[in-house]
This record gives structure tokens, C-alpha cells and sequence, in this order.
């Protein structure tokens, strides 16, 4: 049998596909889910209702969704990575090499 490239033969899943809900990804549920435990266990310890943790769960969804809406799936990751690289001309890295002064016997700039 020959080989056939895989853009041309039949595929019965597609392979780029990526599962997201109202645009979020699999990599958004830590930052969604994480702070509204963290509040519902609080709720739970310092006798307010636990209900809060819910609530923000539904409210960084929201926030999320509304960041994410129209924009590339790798969006804040992109983001973040921009953000936090250095790159020349920034301030988060130096933009010249930093040579000694040339000094002459007595330890005076030439």
C-alpha cells in the first residue's frame, strides 16, 4: 500500500481540533476552579456561606470568556509569554555590553 499523505487521506477524527467550551481550553480550568475551592473551603472553616466559591468559579468563567472571546486559542499564553520575556530594547534586559573603562598606569581613564 502505498503512503498517502495525511491531508489526503481519510481521517476519521480531526487532528487539529482542539475541545473548548464557550472558548475555554482545558488549561483555563485550573485558573477557574482553583481560587473557587479555595473559597469554598474557607466557607467551609470560617462558617460563611459556601456558596462564594461557586459564585467566583461562575464570575472568572465569565471574565475569561469575555477576555478570550474572538481572539486565537494560544491567546494568554501568548500573552504571558510576551509579557514576561526579555527582549532587546526592554528594560528587562541590558542593551549594551558594559566594557571597562581603558585606564592607564596610574588607574586613570584614558
Amino acid at each position: 500500500m502505498d503512503d498517502v499523505p495525511l491531508d489526503a487521506s481519510p481521517v476519521y477524527r480531526n487532528l487539529s481540533h482542539k475541545s473548548a467550551v464557550f472558548g475555554l481550553t482545558p488549561l483555563d480550568l485550573p485558573f477557574i476552579f482553583v481560587p473557587g475551592n479555595v473559597v469554598l473551603l474557607l466557607g467551609v472553616f470560617l462558617g460563611f456561606s459556601s456558596l462564594w466559591g461557586v459564585l467566583l468559579s461562575l464570575a472568572i468563567a465569565a471574565a475569561l470568556v469575555a477576555l478570550k472571546w474572538r481572539k486565537p486559542d494560544d491567546y494568554l499564553e501568548r500573552m504571558l509569554l510576551v509579557a514576561f520575556t526579555p527582549r532587546r530594547l526592554s528594560h528587562k534586559e541590558r542593551d549594551v555590553m558594559l566594557r571597562p573603562l581603558p585606564l592607564d598606569r596610574r588607574g586613570d581613564p584614558r
